[in-house]
């Protein structure tokens, strides 16, 4: 139970993260759609949304819910959750891939107090590209929780995982439960 906590932790970290997409910020300067970042944020900053391709380093440490739609995530690139505003939720609606590479960071980092971490949507690690290089490489855990806090993962489906499913770093009251 204290690993699902961790794993909700997570996402609302990723939710918080959404929100300082410098997606956004091109979008502002009038750039064309094939010139911005796929990483929307809503007016408000209380709302954030990620689709599209992941950009590294984008910020959802403002965002109270996050909604993650058909997402991509480069190879090499951490889905990063980490600073999710506290009480935040993280809903994932569509399917999220991960690029391949051989690399021993989490495809999914989770951090946060209090999140709620759920949805219907799918996140597919792309583990039959690790399973055929054989087992002496370099490969990603899939999600992994650390420092979560007082949090709940629920609903989600996480498929084709390269490695360990999950990693629990420091975590505390975090319930799993109801995953695919």
């Amino acid at each position: 139970m204290k690993f699902l906590s961790t794993v909700l932790a997570a996402f609302a970290l990723i939710a918080a993260t959404a929100n300082g997409s410098p997606m956004l910020r091109m979008e502002a300067e009038g750039k064309s759609k094939s010139q911005q970042q796929t990483q929307q944020s809503s007016t408000s900053s209380s709302a954030c949304n990620l689709s599209g391709t992941y950009k590294a380093g984008t910020d959802i440490s403002s965002c109270s819910s996050v909604t993650i739609g058909s997402l991509t995530v480069p190879a090499g690139v951490t889905l990063d959750l980490s600073k999710a505003k506290s009480g935040a939720t993280i809903t994932f609606t569509g399917t999220t891939t991960f690029g391949t590479q051989k690399w021993a960071d989490p495809l999914v980092l989770l951090g946060g107090s209090n999140l709620s971490v759920k949805g219907s949507g799918t996140l597919d690690g792309q583990g039959a590209w690790y399973w055929k290089q054989g087992q002496s490489i370099a490969r990603p855990v899939f999600f992994r929780l650390q420092n979560v806090a007082s949090s709940t993962l629920s609903g989600f489906t996480l498929k084709n995982s390269p490695f360990r499913t999950f990693s629990l770093v420091t975590c505390k009251q975090t319930t799993i439960s109801g995953l695919t």
